[in-house]
């Protein structure tokens, strides 16, 4: 069933510096946002937070930086980290060349310091990195939770932009490893049965979904804390003429 992308799209757009080249609606949402999630966090005394979607071209990736700029506005020291491996974007928005990262430190051959980039006085930014031919291998051993373990250290928030649930296994790998995890749907274009699968995969392995952002939705999107029955008041099945 073919499904319309929504044109209107709020959190497409990355939050600036200065507010007046954000539209107020944006920020505002991510505001709202923001005070969610912090309290999702403070349930568990946690700091990890993984960002994902059932699919790609869903917003993932855009509304996971945009959260770790939102929470660094409150003066806490925020990293994201790109572990997309396989299609990595946060460089993309950030404009800088993927060069070293994440992977990096996987491999051993760079440390914390060297993969980590300043984007405020408060934010840092670790993107993926090298390329891989297995990203999951390296997000199941220990040198992954060693990295999580000194951002852990190092920062108040944590944000891992992951990669799609329903395309590859390193999300469901990664999603272990965190203390809450956020699914981002596109409105009118996410199916519910891809949503559904996606759920199904974090189910089967004891990982509690935290909440849904619908993305897309003409500025009438919003956080949903009871993640799964929620999503069902979205109506997924208009069709595209």
């Amino acid at each position: 069933m073919a499904i319309k992308a929504s044109k209107n799209s709020s959190t497409e757009r990355l939050i600036t510096a200065e507010s007046n080249k954000t539209p107020f609606a944006v920020v505002e949402a991510y505001k709202n946002l923001r005070t969610n999630l912090i309290s999702i966090l403070a349930k568990t005394d946690g700091k990890v937070l993984a960002i994902t979607s059932p699919n790609a071209a869903e917003g993932k990736s855009t509304t996971a930086l945009n959260i770790a700029i939102t929470l660094s506005q409150l003066n806490k020291k925020v990293v994201i980290l790109d572990t997309d491996s396989r299609k990595p974007s946060i460089h993309k928005k950030i404009r800088i060349n993927n060069e070293k990262g994440c992977m990096d430190y996987l491999l051993g051959t760079h440390s914390l310091d060297q993969i980590t980039v300043k984007y405020n006085p408060y934010l840092d930014i670790i993107i993926s990195g090298a390329k891989v031919k297995n990203p999951a291998e390296l997000f199941s051993g220990t040198k992954f939770l060693e990295l999580l373990n000194e951002l852990e250290d190092h920062y108040d928030y944590v944000v891992l932009d992951t990669p799609p649930i329903n395309l590859v296994s390193d999300a469901l790998i990664i999603a272990q490893k965190c203390d809450a995890v956020i699914m981002v749907v596109r409105a009118n274009t996410t199916k519910y049965e891809a949503f559904e699968a996606a759920y199904d995969s974090l189910k089967v392995l004891d990982i509690e979904l935290d909440g849904v952002i619908i993305n897309g939705s003409g500025g009438k999107g919003a956080y949903y804390k009871n993640s799964y029955k929620s999503y069902k008041y979205y109506s997924p099945y208009q069709e595209s003429k």
